[in-house]
């Protein structure tokens, strides 16, 4: 493997960081790239919070 990550992978990422249990299958849908974007916000907009909360 070249380091890349598939979009089932990407897939549980997104369920772990929202905390869902909810069927998020339809973002399979998404290109690869638009999958890993959603997931790069999600991460980046929880860090945000995390240091609201910590100040």
């Amino acid at each position: 493997m070249n380091g890349e990550i598939n979009k089932a992978a990407l897939l549980e990422i997104t369920k772990k960081l929202l905390k869902a249990d909810t069927d998020l299958s339809f973002l399979l849908k998404l290109r690869e790239d638009d999958l890993k974007t959603l997931v790069g916000c999600i991460r980046a907009r929880l860090d945000q919070l995390g240091k609201q909360n910590n100040s």
